[in-house]
């Protein structure tokens, strides 16, 4: 059960901010290498019949700002879970390792350590172990996610099977609002258990308000978080936790707001927002589709991975699209939207995931706390994002009629509707910034990343934020640049490292 605060000073080797794939793998980690842990959650912790598998009531109360946070220009959707497990919680268990060329490009251009494409074999493989990761048997394709498989077995493209994290997976559908049967491995079934039988205290509806140094000097100065605790009956009580290792795992966007509300900010933090932008194209079929049904994402093809010399370019994933979420989507108003609906159970859909950062080493979005306490998300997509955004939805559209579609229809407010592979050039003829596509996102990577130079990162090589020592990070925001996958399983490995060798400094004094 978690710990319900009194108000009195708690203290502990470690405190460690957040509970998704950073902050429950780091937790774990410090708790079983001995360390006094105390684990803080903002969300509440759900479990089991919680999760009813009502698409508004779950986006409201499982994601940030109920489904509706965005960019500060509505460009871009933000999609991130704010409950106990945190987008583990939520996501589509899907695990890819790192790509090899981005964690080259990690070390040459950003300087991090022991973390090369042969050194993190071993933890890749360690992370899918603990986490039952087991690559989707052939009779679990939807026929969703069939659409790329024999799309891209016609085409000559590559594709692959998804390996993901479940273990007695019960086929529903139903992950992105919670997994009622606990076949999910995220870290609500592994890591936050872990962690709590090796001694950590968790504090659920936790919110961490600021860090402040109450010592100066050494390695570990201890350090107080202030804490707001929300009470069974509702009231807010204030709390102060001190420790010498304070971890932030926040996600992208909680991670360099908290950091610059206690006066940590500055240089890199809160810029190279990374979003991995993502749009899609609806494909209409004479067959059955109903991508509601099954395991969500077991297919992926990664063709376009490479579309430059750099290793920037695009893949294309399958989502569930349960009626909700498909209305949302569907284009048209009125007696057009209907006509669209009724089709429904024959409407198949691809997304197109941009790993963006193509412009290397400039800032293309910044997550800032304004003086007022509210949040600021900017994001634009650089000039090669959009060139390769665009040809990710022409290749889907190829997947689409490869596969048999009769109809393909792109996510414009005026949608441009082919029926025919050769109309494909005319989603040339549509503006691709945000705004101009609906662009959505639940990869938010990049706000406190790691690297060698103050002024380019927000924390050393090992994630320890420049001018604050004992202060690190352990999420999504630390990658250097987009992963260019789904990121769950690089986060994982990602604060695996890094807790481990905050655990060794601890012990080595």
């Amino acid at each position: 059960m978690p710990l319900v605060l009194d108000g009195s000073v708690l203290r502990a080797d470690a405190v460690v901010i957040g509970t998704g794939a950073g902050g429950a793998t780091a937790a774990a980690r410090l708790a079983e290498a001995g360390l006094d842990v105390i684990v803080l959650e903002s969300g509440p912790l759900l479990y089991g019949a919680d999760f009813d598998e009502r698409e508004a009531e779950m986006f409201e109360r499982l994601y940030a700002d109920g489904g509706l946070r965005s960019s500060d220009d509505l460009g871009v959707s933000i999609v991130q879970g704010v409950t106990a497990g945190g987008s583990t919680t939520v996501n589509w268990m899907i695990m890819l390792r790192t790509p090899e060329w981005v964690l080259d490009e990690w070390t040459q251009r950003h300087g991090t350590v022991g973390m090369s494409a042969a050194e993190m074999v071993p933890v890749f493989a360690r992370i899918e172990q603990e986490l039952h990761a087991r690559r989707v048997p052939d009779d679990a394709h939807s026929p969703n996610n069939r659409i790329i498989l024999d799309g891209a077995a016609k085409l000559g493209w590559s594709s692959q099977q998804a390996v993901i994290n479940a273990r007695g997976c019960i086929r529903t559908g139903f992950c992105g609002y919670g997994c009622r049967s606990g076949a999910k491995q995220g870290t609500l079934e592994t890591y936050l258990p872990r962690a709590v039988a090796a001694g950590a205290r968790l504090v659920t509806n936790a919110e961490a308000q600021r860090i402040e140094f109450i010592e100066r000097g050494g390695a570990f100065p201890t350090k107080r978080v202030v804490v707001q605790h929300r009470q069974a009956d509702g009231r807010v009580r204030d709390v102060g936790i001190e420790a010498k290792v304070v971890v932030v795992a926040g996600g992208a966007v909680g991670t360099p707001s908290l950091l610059q509300r206690s006066g940590l900010g500055g240089g890199a933090v809160g810029k190279y927002l990374r979003l991995h932008p993502t749009t899609g194209l609806l494909g209409v079929y004479e067959r059955e589709i109903y991508a509601s049904g099954g395991i969500p994402l077991t297919s992926v093809c990664d063709e376009f991975h490479q579309l430059d010399a750099h290793g920037y370019g695009v893949w294309i994933e399958t989502p569930p699209m349960h009626p909700a979420l498909s209305a949302t989507a569907c284009p048209g108003i009125g007696a057009a939207h209907r006509e669209r609906m009724l089709k429904f159970r024959n409407t198949g859909t691809l997304i197109v995931l941009t790993r963006d950062g193509a412009d290397r080493e400039q800032s293309n979005g910044e997550v800032r706390t304004r003086r007022d306490g509210s949040l600021s998300i900017r994001y634009a997509l650089g000039r090669r994002d959009r060139a390769h955004a665009l040809a990710g939805l022409e290749a889907a559209a190829q997947l689409h009629f490869a596969a048999g579609a009769t109809e393909v229809i792109s996510g414009h407010a005026r949608p441009v509707i082919l029926r025919h592979p050769d109309e494909i050039p005319r989603l040339r003829s549509r503006p691709m910034g945000p705004n101009d596509i609906p662009f959505f996102s639940a990869h938010v990577n990049g706000t406190a990343r790691m690297g060698t130079h103050p002024r380019t990162a927000a924390t050393d090589p090992h994630g320890e934020r420049f001018g604050a020592p004992g202060v690190f990070v352990a999420d999504g925001s630390l990658l250097p640049t987009a992963p260019g996958v789904n990121p769950q399983e690089t986060i994982f490995a990602l604060s695996t490292i890094i807790a481990e060798r905050i655990a060794s400094r601890v012990k080595t004094g």
